[in-house]
């Protein structure tokens, strides 16, 4: 009943807050969110002849996986499912390695253990003399671990039947050292109380390092541990994130398995269930972020806490103030008065202006004009004059286009008139045309994102609409290419950019206004003259790349919406 009024009460205050129509927009979204995923939760599961076939696939190589689980006081009912869904895999070369810290209270813990590893060969056990904590009684379970990769399981969640399949597969196709794959939440004891899918994008260092995405299923090659060495109990509460940011940092190649493989349970007292719970945890994930940062150099780099999610967590880089910037603006949108506002409201020091006649040729024309003629380190390309929201805009972007692995930086741009977005970060292939499209378009910037993502900075495809590089890459990735108009050549330098090696991002510390909602879509570019025109080159260039999908998008999710849903059934169908 309490649940009940609180969650009556939250409406009533977006009522008040947002008014009729949003209200009623953002609880038909919620709705078809929850039907969705209940859709999707009960397509997941392979079916009996699936399962069969996988049992009956011969692999070129013979793959042993080692399943590690620590032990520590699991009750019975949640150890046996943990343990039937090793023993159930379709994919058959597999140990189950148990270490074991109960306490004595809790021997019925061992007992089961024992009957089951003399039932199944493949099920190892192990008592330890005490309990050494989640990083110590791991350790032990490595120790026992003799299968060229290990996979990590947590004492009271389940694995899918077809979950060390996958990874088989995987790493027949990518000889890959590290993968992870997509993971269900769910409301213990029931698996289809679904409180969540996590549809986790492909390998993003930037946002692993502000936020553990990948976190389970997680498998890698045991001889990885030579090079990293295992958990480290300092980082007891996110021991995971610790290791994983150090396996990743070691590994040749990593690969996603977009597949929901894992099921984490939720229950009272967990991580899963309330972070606020293991306030410790919270601690333990900063420090192992900053310890990163320090065993690579970044010995002044600074680690916190976002406000909104803790486990989440904002780096502070220094930024040399000698470093110079030059804002080529398209145009004068707003008169004098608002340009005179950006220039008041922006506190760099080394900052020039330059503001283009609209009259002149197209604006890919323009800005490469403006471009050849600059000469400071850094330049940003923005649509028209926009209003900073907070004064050190130009020092967040600066933060992370001069390191040497970033190419393009996109700031958080909120449409005028209000609190909704315009811009974080480009999807490809997301709208109605197929090339490009701005996700959360036209949604409250009170939006923490899917899991978070709107809460820190990330790796994207591609930015436009208010963008930094620096001079030199810019000009190494060949610059802005004449043959577009008005639309899509910032994403297509981003593209270019991404080919050179650089990674771009977007941040939400970098915030702006400008923009009103009728004069833009959810596709990039669509609201210019020149948009057919400049899709057909878009298209011809990049055709393979946008047939691959965007490595930031998970496939299960929906290339019609920009509100991170899962795909309907005629999309499914389509695929």
């Amino acid at each position: 009943m309490a649940g009940l009024q609180k969650t009556i009460g939250k409406g009533l205050r977006y009522l008040r807050a947002r008014g009729i129509r949003k209200t009623v927009r953002k609880t038909a979204l919620h709705i078809d969110r929850k039907r969705l995923e209940r859709r999707f939760a009960r397509s997941m599961w392979p079916t009996a002849e699936e399962l069969e076939a996988q049992r009956n696939t011969v692999f070129r190589r013979k793959i042993r996986f080692s399943v590690i689980v620590p032990l520590y006081n699991t009750p019975q009912d949640v150890l046996r499912e943990m343990v039937e869904s090793v023993r159930k895999q379709s994919y058959p070369d597999w140990e189950l390695c148990l270490a074991d810290g109960s306490d004595a209270d809790h021997e019925d813990v061992g007992a089961y253990c024992r009957q089951q590893a003399a039932e199944e060969p493949r099920v190892r056990y192990r008592k330890l003399e005490r309990n050494e904590g989640i990083s110590g009684n791991t350790n032990a379970a490595l120790d026992m671990a003799a299968g060229e990769y290990v996979a990590l399981f947590d004492h009271d969640d389940l694995l899918m039947p077809n979950a060390l399949y996958e990874m088989a597969r995987k790493i027949e196709e990518t000889d890959a050292d590290f993968l992870y794959s997509d993971e269900m939440i769910f409301s213990s004891p029931k698996v289809n109380r679904i409180l969540g899918i996590r549809f986790k994008q492909d390998f993003a260092p930037e946002d692993l390092l502000t936020n553990n995405y990948i976190c389970h299923l997680t498998v890698f090659r045991r001889r990885l541990l030579e090079t990293t060495g295992g958990f480290r109990p300092d980082f007891d509460g996110s021991q995971d994130h610790d290791l994983v940011l150090r396996l990743t940092a070691a590994a040749e190649r990593v690969a996603h398995v977009p597949k929901v493989l894992y099921l984490w349970r939720s229950i009272p007292g967990s991580v899963a269930a309330d972070v606020h719970m293991k306030e410790y945890a919270i601690d333990a994930g900063r420090r192992a972020v900053e310890s990163f940062l320090r065993d690579r150099g970044e010995t002044e780099a600074r680690v916190e806490s976002t406000e909104v999610f803790p486990t989440m967590y904002r780096i502070r880089y220094p930024v040399s103030e000698d470093l110079t910037v030059r804002v080529i603006i398209d145009g004068k949108a707003g008169g004098e008065d608002r340009f005179r506002a950006l220039q008041s409201g922006t506190d760099w020091p080394g900052v020039a202006w330059s503001v283009l006649e609209g009259k002149n040729g197209n604006r890919s024309q323009r800005y490469a004009a403006a471009e050849e003629e600059a000469t400071e380190d850094y330049l940003v390309f923005m649509d028209d004059p926009m209003l900073p929201l907070n004064p050190d805009w130009l020092r967040e972007m600066l933060m992370w286009a001069q390191r040497p692995e970033i190419g393009a930086v996109g700031a958080k741009i909120r449409l005028e008139g209000g609190t909704d977005l315009r811009h974080t970060g480009v999807i490809l292939g997301l709208g109605t045309e197929g090339i490009a499209g701005r996700p959360y378009f036209d949604r409250e910037d009170d939006l923490v994102g899917f899991f978070g993502q709107l809460a820190v900075t990330r790796e994207v495809s591609a930015v436009t609409d208010c963008w930094m590089v620096k001079r030199e890459k810019l000009e190494a990735a060949g610059g802005l290419d004449p043959a577009y108009g008005d639309a899509l050549f910032d994403i297509d330098l981003c593209l270019r950019l991404r080919e050179k090696g650089y990674r771009n991002l977007w941040t939400p510390y970098a915030a702006l206004r400008g923009g009103r909602t009728q004069a833009f879509f959810l596709d990039v570019g669509r609201e210019a003259e020149t948009y057919d025109k400049d899709r057909a080159v878009f298209r011809r260039k990049w055709q393979a790349v946008l047939e691959r999908g965007d490595p930031y998008y998970n496939p299960n999710l929906s290339l019609k919406y920009e509100d991170w849903r899962i795909k309907g059934k005629t999309e499914t169908e389509s695929r």
